[in-house]
């Protein structure tokens, strides 16, 4: 179930690439966002699943729940450079602002585990909620907040001595998380309780609430922060949220069981990668259609940040 329009190629002064990790098919697709085609495909196997980006968009981290951590691929180069051991459960990853640590949340052990980016030697193991899954940082480099999916809540980590200064609860079984790009506001996707919590970044407090689809598993900010996007897993689907006034302006049919979602630097085209249909969906954020479907791999998953800037 996708919209498949005619596909007119957006003026950029760059090129950013897309990362899609293909879960099913152990390879990452290389999307060249200004003509919006599958340019390399990059074997990576351990079942890759999470996706990010260094500060200087040279590597691409992977994780591999199979391989037990995660893969660093050379965009130069676009092949495996690295993999590195972290733990059996390895999946949520995010890189810092800074460009000096990568973190990872290891789903059986329940911490989220603090990686040198030059070294890739673990410095640190922080404690959270059961099943960490979602990471992201905020964008003055000070905090780490992850979605703890069994627990049903959110944990802050003052990333100066890694240590926990909030826990929230939340909807029923949070995954995808982001932030606004003032370091604001918190967007968590419940999959279990079909909704998105919204809360304070300063003190984790509730803003709101806000119904979406059926299993909602990610979600991304675009429009200058006044969109927020929604993939729903059982409704081949991506919800519109307006962040002003906390309600669901629109929902738009993309491929079958969308899952990672991502904003294109334009801070317009919106990117979403479909498991079951083995493709990418392009949304354009301000018209709100969907404006191409791209092929992929096997088991478009890509949950994380997976467009360079």
């Amino acid at each position: 179930m996708f919209i498949a329009t005619t596909f007119a190629p957006f003026d950029l002064s760059a090129q950013p690439f897309a990362y899609i990790s293909n879960q099913l098919g152990d390879s990452v697709s290389i999307i060249d966002t200004a003509t919006a085609k599958v340019v390399d495909t990059v074997k990576v196997s351990g079942k890759p699943a999470g996706v990010a980006i260094s500060a200087d968009g040279k590597k691409v981290y992977v994780s591999t729940p199979e391989a037990h951590g995660f893969a660093v691929i050379d965009t130069d180069k676009r092949v495996v450079i690295k993999t590195v051991a972290v733990g059996s459960g390895s999946l949520g990853i995010a890189a810092s602002p800074d460009g000096k640590r990568i973190y990872v949340a290891d789903w059986y052990k329940n911490i989220v585990a603090v990686i040198d980016a030059h070294s890739f030697e673990i410095i640190k193991q922080i404690s959270v909620g059961k099943s960490p899954s979602g990471l992201v940082v905020s964008p003055n480099n000070h905090w780490l907040y992850v979605a703890n999916r069994l627990d049903d809540s959110v944990s802050e980590i003052d990333l100066n001595d890694f240590s926990i200064k909030n826990t929230r609860k939340v909807g029923k079984h949070p995954f995808g998380i982001t932030i606004d790009s003032k370091g604001e506001k918190i967007y968590v996707a419940n999959v279990q309780s079909d909704d998105v919590t919204v809360l304070a970044a300063e003190n984790l407090k509730r803003l709101g609430n806000v119904k979406v689809g059926a299993l909602p598993y990610a979600v991304s900010l675009a429009v200058k922060d006044n969109r927020l996007f929604v993939t729903n897993q059982d409704h081949g689907s991506v919800s519109v949220i307006d962040t002003k006034t906390l309600k669901q302006v629109a929902v738009l049919e993309v491929g079958d069981k969308p899952e990672g979602i991502a904003t294109h630097p334009d801070d317009k085209h919106v990117y979403v990668a479909n498991w079951f249909d083995n493709s990418v969906s392009i949304i354009d954020g301000q018209s709100l259609k969907v404006i191409d479907t791209i092929k992929t791999g096997a088991g478009s998953r890509a949950f994380g940040q997976f467009i360079s800037k």
